[in-house]
């Protein structure tokens, strides 16, 4: 229900110039990090999750948000430029954008990224602020049981649909669990999982884990690239420079327009892909650029034409308001950035769920005027400064990298002043360097970390209010079963998927290989 008190509380706490400033600094931020190749939204807002510490609520929610919005579309200026995608989820734009910077009309495809990023995810933040209250109001009514099985049907779905191997999904799912489960036992307080080691009593926090994982992981993976190709990304960049010198042609009203249907398939697209937890921009971006491709044959989409510009950045940038829809009506992030910024509001107290729309209405109210705004912020800057973002390309990593690890383990120290978050940080940055080496994804640990103690919490309920009696704990009513029976029938098709992906594979090799014996027998008969 509409809170018109809190509602203008959240506008007097939002339209205030250090919140403003923030939000600027987090926009500005997020596309510097999405144009360089390498770095991620999730390593962004990361990097900037120690500086909320000090912030007051809306303050730390502009610095993320706007980080998460910049470099989203950040990663569109790359790899118009470049060829490169500065972020996983700008790759389909990669097929039609560079086209276009060959062409000379480089200007024309930065400015399509931009207005139609911008317009999908304006779209989709309303989207987000109509869906989420009304998912809240559903969630208010699950008991203790419903929760856990929501939980656990929230990490299957991690596990099933995160990378393309469901046994590496749930790995990580597990990874996150055991880790989540460090520390001391909330109601026994005894020891578990701490390895003898004093300084894991308390657990293992989410700043050193997420800043090891996401940035310093990633910049030991780096570090790995560069020992394998020496000066490549200088050479790229300086190969393209010239072409952003010579590209002049704008974008025009009539061409933007032109556009609305690869727009609208990729907000809906996009926006629905982004409240399923595990799937991401990536997949939404793919999605939608197929999906236009195949609606709109005549528009040659792949060929470099603006509509394929168009359709990818509209599918990406849609998924981020929509990604928070779990996290404020259940509790459970939507992806590895939702995560980080739900770990944000429960460092300022704030837990998210939704309980969160009658305990705090301001928060909530203050984080979709900030969704709403944020898109403001990313119009100017990206306006005004893309052509400037797109040279950051031509950084020579061996100048960034040792930047970003410092300012992780600035980060990690920062949290509590303890030299251990340090090597915590440090010693997850091996492990999101060594699941990236296997093509583990990371979101479903990082996510199945932050709820493990609700999950926990939640069975210990539903056992003490059923006297310890576990079947009815978990079978307390017919949506727990119903719940139960689609985490069963989840993982059952999953694993058929799976099995049917891997007897295609098979097949396709053998065919080829018998193609090439065949092909080697006539040659060897032709020689005779």
């Amino acid at each position: 229900m509409f809170n018109p008190d809190a509602f203008v509380e959240a506008l007097t706490l939002v339209f205030t110039f250090k919140t403003m400033m923030w939000l600027a600094i987090g926009v500005t931020v997020g596309v510097g990090v999405g144009a360089m190749p390498g770095l991620t939204a999730a390593t962004g807002v990361a990097l900037m999750l120690p500086l909320t510490f000090v912030m007051d609520t809306p303050s730390a929610l502009g610095l993320l948000i706007g980080v998460y919005k910049g470099a989203v579309y950040g990663g569109s200026i790359s790899a118009i430029s470049f060829a490169t995608p500065g972020t996983p989820e700008a790759a389909a734009t990669v097929y039609d954008g560079y086209k276009l910077m060959r062409a000379g009309k480089g200007r024309k495809a930065l400015l399509m990224a931009l207005y139609a990023s911008v317009t999908a995810d304006f779209l989709s933040d309303v989207i987000t602020i109509l869906v989420a209250p009304m998912l809240a109001i559903v969630a208010l009514s699950f008991g203790p049981s419903e929760r856990f099985w929501l939980m656990l049907l929230a990490v299957t779905l991690l596990g099933a649909l995160s990378g393309n191997h469901l046994a590496k999904g749930m790995l990580s799912a597990a990874l996150g669990l055991f880790i989540g489960t460090i520390g001391t036992d909330p109601v026994g307080a005894v020891s578990r999982n701490t390895f003898g080691l004093w300084w894991l009593q308390d657990g293992i926090h989410l700043i050193p884990l997420v800043i090891g994982v996401f940035a310093m992981g990633r910049m030991i993976e780096e570090v790995a690239k560069l020992m394998r190709e020496s000066g490549t990304t200088r050479m790229v960049g300086a190969a393209v420079s010239g072409l952003l010198s010579k590209t002049t042609e704008g974008l025009s009203l009539r061409e933007y327009m032109s556009t609305w249907k690869e727009m609208l398939i990729g907000l809906g697209i996009g926006s629905f892909v982004g409240m399923l937890p595990g799937l991401g921009s990536t997949v939404g971006a793919f999605l939608s650029y197929s999906v236009a491709k195949q609606v709109s044959p005549e528009k040659k989409i792949g060929t470099g034409v603006i509509e394929g510009v168009a359709a990818a950045e509209a599918g990406n940038n849609a998924t981020v308001g929509p990604t928070l829809v779990p996290l404020l009506a259940f509790g459970i992030p939507g992806s590895s950035t939702a995560a980080l910024i739900g770990g944000a509001l429960m460092l300022q107290g704030v837990t998210p769920g939704p309980r969160m729309f009658e305990l705090f209405p301001e928060v909530i109210y203050s984080l979709f005027i900030i969704l709403l705004v944020g898109n403001v912020f990313n119009l100017g800057i990206g306006r005004f400064f893309a052509f400037i973002y797109a040279r950051l390309g031509e950084l020579p990593r061996p100048l960034l990298i040792p930047l970003i690890m410092l300012m992780a383990v600035i980060g990690s120290y920062g949290f509590q002043q303890n030299p251990y978050d340090v090597v915590i940080m440090l010693a997850f940055g091996l492990i999101g360097f060594g699941m990236r080496i296997f093509g583990i994804p990371e979101a479903p640990m990082v996510i199945t970390f932050l709820i493990t103690p609700m999950a926990e919490g939640s069975i210990r309920r539903a056992l003490l209010i059923n006297q310890g009696d576990w079947l009815g704990a978990l079978f307390h009513s017919p949506l727990a079963i119903g719940l139960f029976v689609s985490v069963i029938v989840l993982t059952f098709f999953a694993i058929k998927l799976q099995i049917g992906e891997r007897i295609s594979e098979m097949g396709a090799v053998k065919a080829e290989e018998a193609k090439e014996g065949k092909e080697a027998k006539e040659a060897d008969t032709t020689e005779d």
